[in-house]
């Protein structure tokens, strides 16, 4: 739907690429990431299974005033999709 996929996960954070095909525009696929940045926010936000977690009494009594938020950042340009210098993948 948005012309993007998940590349693999980081830590706690995860990498989705949408790459620049002939057939899509540049600016298709700028509006097509953040549109899908955007309701992964929403979704989030408004996930009643997420929202019950942060609003447990164990998890309040820790951490009073405990939400969940998220950090996004969106990157045009040129990446390497590879493991430089070596011949195998190894992430």
């Amino acid at each position: 739907e948005s012309r993007g996929f998940p590349n693999k996960n980081i830590g706690d954070a995860f990498l989705s690429v949408w790459k620049v095909k002939r057939e899509v525009s540049e600016e298709l696929l700028a509006v097509a990431s953040l549109w899908s940045t955007v309701r992964s926010m929403r979704d989030i936000a408004l996930c009643p299974e997420i929202n019950a977690c942060a609003r447990r009494s164990d998890v309040q009594a820790r951490l009073p005033g405990f939400t969940f938020s998220l950090g996004f950042g969106l990157h045009f340009g040129w990446a390497v999709e590879c493991a430089i210098g070596s011949e195998h993948k190894i992430d």
